[in-house]
């Protein structure tokens, strides 16, 4: 293990991009979306086009500037204001963002993210910090996690350091024993470093790292290499 990891104890993960692809969840859960409105409440797919509710709540985030944190917030609030709109009852919010959220939560994990976290779980406390609004308990991998914060349930995005602070509020570990995981250059591994935690970036593709935030320090492709650079043997 690197000198500066001896005395890691905990690793907090990013979830989109991560530990799955997440535009063609987005894209599915979108059109499952659409689909639903299609059958339930016509009036407001003959109106528009998945693009066009897209663009929709794109102006819901530029009018709630405050709620930037909270996507599950800002895709209720469009889909309630396209209620009022199309003159349906405000409960299609909540049916349709359902009708979202179980295709958003239908993800196709990369192929080594369970037995990384079977390897991992054993020597490690395991967290997530995400900004997106993936629940792990639909997808079948909370029981792997301590703690699993998302940034609509601390008020603040990454790479602000309060959701890296707050994943590991009262659990007795210091910033300075938890590796951060995840792909964004920016929001995860310069939001990570400003947290005081140690970020790894983990490239799922052939992406170069971007030269104005310096050197990524530490970079693994599979949760099996982050084990190697944490000092696990296979």
């Amino acid at each position: 293990m690197a000198g500066e990891l001896s005395t890691v104890r905990g690793i907090c993960f990013d979830l989109d991009n991560t530990f799955w692809d997440v535009m063609p969840v987005i894209e599915r859960a979108e059109q499952a979306m659409y689909d639903f409105l299609a059958l339930k409440y016509p009036r407001v797919t003959a109106a528009m086009t998945v693009e066009m509710l897209r663009k929709a709540r794109q102006e819901t985030a530029r009018a709630h500037p405050q709620m930037a944190h909270d996507f599950t917030f800002l895709r209720r609030q469009t889909l309630a204001e396209h209620a009022r709109e199309f003159g349906y009852a405000e409960a299609m919010a909540d049916e349709a963002f359902e009708a979202f959220a179980q295709a958003r939560n239908e993800v196709v994990l990369y192929d080594d993210v369970r037995p990384g976290l079977d390897w991992l779980k054993p020597h490690f406390r395991l967290f997530t910090a995400s900004n997106g609004n993936a629940d792990l308990k639909r997808i079948g991998l909370a029981h792997y996690f301590e703690r699993c914060l998302a940034a609509r349930e601390v008020g603040a995005l990454k790479p602000d350091p309060l959701l890296f602070h707050k994943v590991i509020e009262g659990t007795g570990l210091t910033p300075q024993q938890v590796v951060y995981v995840g792909d964004d250059p920016a929001l995860d591994v310069v939001g990570a470093r400003a947290a005081g935690m140690h970020p790894v970036w983990i490239n799922r593709g052939e992406f170069e790292w971007p030269a104005e935030f310096g050197a990524p320090v530490h970079t693994v492709r599979t949760l099996q290499e982050l084990g190697a650079l944490l000092g696990l043997r296979s």
